[in-house]
């Protein structure tokens, strides 16, 4: 295997990753208030703050679509609007594949949860 194969190939796992994170409920990163004394510390508190926006942002998204909430579709009038409403088909597809994802980890959830309770 070469290099750059290698470098694909973990590239591949890392999105792979990532992507089963975002369906994932956000870890609580700490039960008390954060103290803002510097810096470095509001970009930190911020970040935490920006990732926990973008991540309900997404889940949000990922449940109104396997809810069958759909966008306006996009009328084709010429080259742009016609990629335009490819990119929004490929979108909510891409959503649908994760809700269906989202709802398999659900059920895994339960699932663990009953056999745990149940040791």
């Amino acid at each position: 295997m070469s290099t750059d194969e290698a470098r694909a190939e973990a590239g591949q796992r890392i999105a792979e990753a990532e992507h089963a994170a975002s369906l994932r409920p956000l870890a609580q990163v700490a039960a008390e208030a954060v103290r803002v004394t510097d810096t470095d510390s509001a970009r930190q508190a911020a970040g935490q703050v920006g990732e926990r926006h973008a991540h309900d942002a997404h889940l949000s998204e990922v449940q109104r679509a396997g809810s069958g909430i759909r966008s306006v579709p996009t009328r084709v009038t010429d080259t742009d609007s016609a990629r335009a409403a490819a990119g929004q088909n490929n979108r909510e597809q891409q959503l649908l594949e994760d809700y269906a994802n989202y709802v398999k980890m659900q059920e895994r959830a339960v699932l663990d949860a009953g056999s745990t309770s149940s040791r």
